[in-house]
């Protein structure tokens, strides 16, 4: 896996110019943001030309590095984090913690009482409980929303194919029931082929959280076809520069 990592950087430009090619072939358009503004600007652009007003999010580190939340929400928009832990770090008006359980630190007491205060529940909730609860009060959200933004755990050059890793199953509604899909990644994540995602894909959930395989990883290829019913109407990936080719 190093040495497939270590190939890819040493012909980075390349692999961008492969991706951005395939990606375009399967109709998404790519932006390559060069700062973090520059991508937010993008973003806030979509969500203008597409009379956008409310905004889901999968879990996505890449976002909290460029403050596209506080961007969304100073031009109005309604923006839900749907990973529980980002949920909970989102009524707490806090930063996460840690990039694999951003709420790791809070206790179910301090939830529990964050959704006493936030929403008036019982502070004697169970996890459990607690966890049902949110589940019912965003699903109307993933079916409301108009645009979906996520990020991406690896980018494959050769088919144009996002590959999102999660547990709970809220990334595969953020990325598929909205009309627009905004995928926002690091141009480190861009890999060559399926045979690199092969050496490198085990590694993510044994070094994350001691899993062979989460419970859910999706490929995704772009907006849907014509012959498709489900699916975004578009799709926007936005390759974040942000001081990694001077790293």
């Amino acid at each position: 896996a190093h040495r497939v990592k270590m190939e890819i950087l040493d012909d980075l430009d390349v692999w961008v110019d492969r991706l951005e090619q395939s990606v375009v072939s399967n109709g998404g358009i790519v932006y390559r943001a060069s700062t973090a503004g520059s991508a937010c600007e993008y973003v806030l652009q979509i969500a203008k030309d597409n009379h956008v007003d409310s905004v889901v999010k999968g879990k996505s580190m890449v976002t909290e590095e460029i403050d596209l939340n506080e961007r969304l929400l100073e031009a109005g928009l309604d923006v839900v984090e749907t990973d529980l832990g980002e949920y909970i770090i989102q009524l707490a008006g806090e930063r996460p913690s840690h990039i694999v359980a951003p709420a790791i630190h809070k206790s179910l007491d301090d939830v529990a009482d964050l959704y006493h205060e936030q929403f008036g529940t019982d502070r004697s909730m169970s996890a459990a409980q607690l966890t049902a609860w949110t589940r019912r009060r965003l699903r109307p959200k993933f079916l409301d929303a108009d645009m979906g933004i996520s990020g991406a755990n690896f980018a494959i050059a050769e088919t144009g194919t996002l590959v999102i890793v999660e547990n709970e199953g809220n990334a595969r509604l953020t990325t598929s029931v909205p009309r627009i899909h905004v995928a926002v990644t690091g141009i480190e994540k861009v890999i060559r082929s399926w045979d690199d995602l092969q050496a490198l894909l085990p590694l993510l959930p044994a070094s994350a959280t001691g899993q062979q395989v989460t419970s859910y990883v999706s490929f995704l290829n772009g907006p849907r076809l014509s012959e498709e019913t489900e699916g975004p109407e578009q799709f926007h990936l936005i390759l974040l520069d942000n001081g990694r080719k001077e790293i």
